[in-house]
């Protein structure tokens, strides 16, 4: 028990702290703004040698090198229990499915063990494209910078397209990487001959959408080996499916479209029918993968329709700022795009039925409400498109001076090909007149590097209880400095699930992280060095952090051996990324998924 203080306090209270020692400065302290207060929702502010060292893409390629020598990585496979063998995997779907122009492709994947993940595994997905759409050629780069020194100011690279039969294909591309067989790049844009822009993307940020499906039941066809319902109400929970669930008709077309303008934003009131359509109901469990991930007429059916009405209804808000410098010192309104834009689309993805209503000849399907986009579109007969230039790549066969220097692979091996990142396109040649555009081969990671986004790990402990796990990771929820309210509105509906961060300068970025490098490196494809090193005290930090990842690889694997069935989400998430899902699609497949 402490001593009384005589009734007068503690005599030492008003004295003067001592100096300290004065032989001995203070010690270096972190460059930046790093707040005290570490807790959830404070920022860091970074130097700008920091943040140089972390946008230098040399460390991703070195570190993509070593995994690829130190063979760091495995094919991903799938097992067939009928014959006992294994055999490479491969997932064939559609890009941009249900729309008049749709395109086959085949996915490939690659697993790389980490500590960061809730199966310790990070998964790579190659998409190659199986059909090629005739979406058109560009015949004029316009990128001098004496004539065009506003657009290099915006960062942009416009080009004339001559337009293909399936040149309404490029309205759906936005962030799609383009090639023409050597150069390629990622479509920020799509303008009409008037240089005004040809998309106009509404989100429903304030009022989620619903669907109402009307199926007469003299209708109603059951699958192979289903007895036919006797209650209805048996389909609550299921999933309904519209066949044709990507609707674009003339804008007039459109049962109710009312407009309505205000000072930062427009927004539409939309209702629309659409008749004879065949739906699908689907039993949730019979896949693993949601349904937007798979070639959906594939899955098994319940019962389906080929008579079904489907009513949508939202409210969407367009975004002024995002539209405004194409137009000059005309204001935008409401007024000025409905008379440019001719189309409307939209897309019903595969809803989880929240209500059935019964008369005596119908069945009604009611959706749960859910987030949605509505396009407006123009034409574009001729056109410009805008692609961001610090996308920019060439790739090439792997020669020097006209030399293959690589030795001969294995009969049908295909040769070593290089691709270039450091391509400046107002210095450099860029597509070549003439040649057809089409969707490039892409790599997606699930990584946070490569996607700007986490996925949750909801385990407490991480290395059989060694070491804790971060509570954003557990379950990530939105954070300081990530997406505003607007632009996240379709990503904030899978809160919990995942979390981005992904700017839009990133989106419209070539990605690459250390994974989707590696994989590159496997498939034969060499990324030439980066010209941007980092600086001399990061690069011997990163030395020494380099070589103990490496030695920690053959664990990491054990674990990703044992943890690899506990979830699939990481693959659903590079497959998103893979079809070019936009948020609001990417926040259905990952919360509608069995995992």
């Amino acid at each position: 028990m402490p001593r009384k203080q005589n009734g007068f306090g503690n005599p030492k209270a008003l004295s003067f702290k001592g100096s300290g020692r004065v032989d001995k400065g203070k010690g270096v302290g972190a460059p930046g703004t790093y707040p005290s207060n570490r807790q959830y929702g404070t920022s860091v502010h970074r130097t700008v040698i920091e943040k140089y060292n972390l946008d230098s893409d040399w460390v991703k390629w070195r570190k993509g090198f070593e995994y690829y020598i130190n063979a760091a990585w495995s094919k991903l496979l799938t097992y067939n229990k009928k014959e006992k063998t294994y055999s490479d995997t491969k997932i064939d779907t559609k890009l941009y499915q249900g729309t008049d122009y749709e395109i086959d492709v085949e996915f490939e994947g690659y697993k790389f063990a980490t500590k960061k993940a809730d199966s310790n595994n990070h998964y790579v997905l190659r998409r190659t494209t199986v059909s090629q759409p005739n979406i058109g050629h560009i015949n004029a780069v316009y990128n001098d910078t004496t004539q065009y020194e506003q657009q290099r100011q915006n960062k942009e690279i416009w080009a004339k397209l001559t337009a293909g039969t399936a040149a309404r294909l490029l309205l759906r591309m936005n962030g799609e990487r383009l090639t023409d067989g050597e150069t390629e790049a990622t479509l920020k844009n799509v303008l009409t001959s008037a240089n005004h822009p040809a998309v106009f993307v509404g989100k429903s940020a304030n009022r989620a959408s619903t669907v109402k499906v009307t199926i007469p039941k003299s209708s109603l066809t059951y699958g192979a080996d289903v007895t036919p319902l006797t209650s209805y109400q048996s389909l609550i929970g299921k999933i309904a499916y519209i066949n044709n669930f990507y609707k674009e008709k003339n804008i007039s077309s459109i049962s109710s479209l009312n407009w309505v303008d205000s000072d930062y934003f427009f927004e539409t009131e939309v209702s629309d029918t659409t008749t004879s359509q065949t739906v699908d109901i689907l039993n949730p469990g019979t896949t693993e993968l949601t349904t937007a991930l798979y070639d959906i007429a594939e899955l098994p059916k319940i019962v389906s329709s080929s008579n079904g009405t489907c009513e949508l209804k939202g409210k969407y808000s367009f975004q002024k700022d995002d539209y405004q410098r194409f137009y000059g010192r005309q204001y935008l309104t409401a007024e000025v795009v409905q008379g440019e834009v001719t189309s409307a689309s939209y897309t019903v993805l595969p809803f989880t039925i929240l209500g059935v209503e019964e008369t005596s000849t119908d069945i009604i399907l009611i959706s749960i409400p859910f987030k949605s986009e509505f396009r407006v579109t123009a034409s574009i007969t001729s056109g410009t498109l805008i692609f961001s230039d610090w996308s920019f790549t060439k790739k090439s066969i792997d020669s020097y001076d006209g030399n293959y220097y690589h030795p001969p692979g294995a009969p049908g091996t295909a040769e070593w090909q290089r691709i270039d990142t450091d391509v400046n396109p107002w210095m450099d040649e860029v597509f070549t007149a003439g040649t057809a555009l089409v969707p490039a081969t892409i790599y997606a990671c699930s990584c946070p590097n490569h996607s700007q986004a986490i996925i949750r790990a909801p385990q407490s402990t991480q290395d059989e209880g060694q070491r804790k796990i971060n509570r954003q990771r557990q379950y990530p929820l939105p954070t300081v400095m990530g997406k505003a309210d607007y632009e996240g509105s379709g990503i904030f509906t899978a809160a919990g699930l995942i979390e981005s961060w992904e700017s839009n300068e990133h989106k419209m970025s070539f990605k690459m992280c250390k994974h989707s490098i590696a994989t590159m490196f496997v498939e034969r494809i060499k990324i030439k060095e980066p010209n941007k090193y980092p600086t001399l005290e990061a690069r011997e930090a990163f030395d020494e952090k380099l070589k103990s990842e490496i030695n920690d690889v053959a664990s990491e694997f054990n674990m990703s051996y044992k943890r690899r069935g506990i979830t699939g989400l990481e693959i659903i998430f590079a497959l998103a990324q893979g079809l070019n899902l936009d948020d609001t699609e990417l926040a259905y497949v990952m919360f509608n998924n069995n995992f």
